[in-house]
């Protein structure tokens, strides 16, 4: 089975060696019908990850909102 999630950009840290994100489960509740559907099917939520690849630094910034999709991992790899 796969999922999607709607995950907006919450903070980032910056430090001399990574980029450290926190990202939020979207919340609905107001105008927007595909936040509020995806705010019933995941009303929180949160990922953490550190980035240390300096190419991808400043990429994400507060406010971007992104799709994460959770996709099974087949067996062996």
């Amino acid at each position: 089975a796969t999922m999607r999630g709607k995950f907006q950009v919450e903070s980032i840290n910056k430090t001399e060696h990574s980029e450290q994100l926190k990202l939020r489960a979207v919340y609905g509740g107001g105008t927007n019908a595909e936040d509020n559907t995806y705010s019933a099917a995941t009303p929180t939520g949160t990922i953490e990850m550190t980035v240390t690849n300096k190419a991808l630094w400043g990429k994400l910034n507060p406010g971007d909102r992104f799709y994460v999709d959770f996709v099974p991992v087949p067996e062996g790899k």
